[in-house]
């Protein structure tokens, strides 16, 4: 299971990268073209917001493989030490159950979108190619969690800063 996770992060840090050095490529583009030759390239801006969009939800399965997300620490020592992996392990479980209840629902919003056969304004592409990366991000994080809740030596340490 450590392994297939671990693919599956460098699989997604590749993509998220890539959709980032395409939006500023594109931003790139665009800001030449306009200054330059006075012209615009259409639908550039629309789909820079889709690609920040798509990496950010990879950035989302990215925090939770590396346990990195922002979290408030005022109560981590209201319960007692020896409690702590099990109120872990617990927090997992309820975090992938939430977690995979949104990616249910970003799966009926997706099949309502092809359904619907909604199209992305200014460009008319179909929506739905770029929906997919909203049930996948919630499923992956659900994934990880569950993972974490059955084998916690999988979860990597928090890097908590002090402050």
């Amino acid at each position: 299971m450590a392994n297939f996770l671990n693919n599956l992060s460098r699989i997604e840090a590749v993509l998220a990268a890539a959709a980032y050095a395409f939006v500023a490529c594109l931003l790139f583009s665009e800001i030449v073209a306009r200054e330059i030759f006075s012209s615009t390239i259409w639908g550039s801006q629309k789909l820079a917001v889709f690609g920040a969009i798509f990496a950010g939800f990879l950035g989302f399965t990215l925090a939770t493989a590396a346990n990195s997300h922002l979290r408030p620490r005022f109560a981590d020592n209201w319960l007692p030490a020896p409690w702590s992996q099990t109120i872990n392990r617990t927090g997992d479980v309820i975090s992938a159950l939430i977690i995979g209840g949104l990616g249910i629902v970003s799966a009926f919003y997706l099949s309502d979108t092809i359904a619907n056969a909604d199209r992305i304004a200014v460009l008319y592409w179909p929506l739905w190619p770029l929906q997919i990366i909203l049930p996948y991000s919630f499923f992956s994080s659900a994934l990880r969690h569950m993972a974490f809740a059955r084998w916690p030596d999988l979860k990597p340490e928090a890097d908590l800063a002090d402050g």
